[in-house]
């Protein structure tokens, strides 16, 4: 590899690396907290009673406008854009709050439960992909980016005679802890 080639793959590697910095000590600091099941809490809970003219909306394009106009003038943060729909309840999903509408067992009053997430549960609600688009794409970004990184700095240290052998060497140890774990 010419002199001006691996000075490029290590500019590329080293600009991506700091780029993508905050996000991976993000990723870092959550998913070991989460490991000792720390996971950040609910700051604040909220319910509401809804009332309910047209009956239960049985699809997100009907529920939308309902929820959307009921909190208009309550102080909380935009829906969340992930929905889901679980024990016929509507679930608005985001790393800020989770806001869901829940189906009333008999009458026309549903409830609306507004759930707002400390700090430390919005980062881990980064880390497992629940944040939205923008969050979703810069993590697929990061995932490249980690891939190219770690691609780039094998590519960069079998080029050196000196560290070509170590370095296969240890691509075969990592390999063979791989295995283990999967077998184990």
């Amino acid at each position: 590899m010419k002199a001006k080639t691996r000075l490029l793959w290590m500019k590329l590697h080293a600009y991506l690396a700091c780029f993508f910095l905050p996000i991976t000590l993000v990723y870092i600091v959550t998913g070991t907290l989460y490991m000792f099941d720390i996971k950040g809490k609910v700051d604040n809970e909220f319910e509401y009673s809804v009332a309910l003219t047209n009956g239960w909306p049985e699809a997100e394009k009907q529920a939308l406008p309902l929820v959307n106009d009921f909190l208009l003038d309550k102080p909380h943060a935009a829906l969340p854009e992930d929905y889901y729909f679980e024990h016929g309840n509507h679930d608005w999903y985001g790393y800020k709050q989770e806001v869901i509408l829940i189906k009333p067992d008999a009458g026309d009053t549903a409830k609306l439960v507004v759930k707002e997430h400390d700090l430390l549960l919005q980062l881990l609600i980064i880390h497992k992909g629940f944040a939205g688009q923008f969050f979703k794409w810069f993590s697929i970004l990061f995932a490249a980016s980690l891939s190219f990184s770690i691609i780039s700095g094998v590519v960069i240290t079998l080029q050196l005679p000196q560290l070509k052998g170590p370095a296969l060497y240890s691509i075969l140890a990592g390999g063979v802890m791989l295995v283990v774990g999967f077998v184990w």
